[in-house]
């Protein structure tokens, strides 16, 4: 269950994949893409406004927060979705459809 923290709401630590479900090669990213993940707590999933900073064939590597508060845990890539902006364009490939 969710704790009270000064003033604030901390849900504990996230649940991340194992390495052994994640596998290899773990590729970074240069540049953190924006995304929207569904991580897993202790006693709930939430969908988080986060940063893509590694991944591998099977999963994604999702930090979210700032600052000293920046948490990130393994997902699965399906648990994960692009946020496109206007200002994306056609940046990695992915074209913005509107």
């Amino acid at each position: 269950m969710a704790k009270r923290r000064r003033d604030r709401w901390a849900l504990g630590p996230a649940l991340s994949l194992p390495e052994a479900a994640y596998g290899g090669p773990v590729y970074d990213l240069a540049e953190p893409d924006p995304v929207l993940a569904w991580v897993t707590f202790p006693d709930r999933s939430l969908e988080v406004e986060g940063r893509v900073i590694a991944y591998t064939e099977r999963a994604a590597l999702v930090e979210w927060g700032f600052g000293q508060a920046a948490e990130c845990v393994w997902v699965w890539r399906d648990a994960v979705s692009p946020i496109l902006r206007p200002a994306d364009g056609f940046r990695r490939g992915m074209r913005l459809v509107e």
